[in-house]
C-alpha cells in the first residue's frame, strides 16, 4: 500500500463522522426519548444515560454538533494518515 494522502483521509473521515452525527440527530428527532435512551444504553455497556438524555433539539445545536463531529473526524483522519505514513516508512 502506498503513501496515504493526509488531506483525503482527513476529509473522508470528517465527512463519515458528520454523516453519522446527522443520522443520530435524525434518530433522536424521530423516536421517543425512551427508545433513544434504550439504544444509547445498549451502546454504553453498563452506563445509564437516562439521567442526562434530553430532547430539546435546536438548529444551532444541531449545526454545531455536526460541524464539531466533522472537525473531530478530520483531525483523527489527519493524525491517522500522518502516523501511518511515518510508521510505514512512506513519509
Amino acid at each position: 500500500m502506498g503513501k496515504l494522502k493526509q488531506n483525503a483521509v482527513a476529509l473522508s473521515l470528517g465527512i463519515a463522522v458528520a454523516a453519522l452525527s446527522l443520522l443520530c440527530l435524525i434518530f433522536v428527532a424521530i423516536f421517543p426519548l425512551e427508545t433513544v435512551v434504550k439504544v444509547a444504553n445498549s451502546f454504553m455497556h453498563g452506563l445509564d444515560v437516562s439521567g442526562v438524555a434530553v430532547k430539546n433539539i435546536t438548529l444551532a445545536g444541531s449545526i454545531t454538533g455536526i460541524i464539531g463531529s466533522f472537525l473531530i473526524g478530520w483531525f483523527v483522519g489527519l493524525v491517522f494518515a500522518g502516523a501511518y505514513n511515518r510508521l510505514s516508512g512512506k513519509a
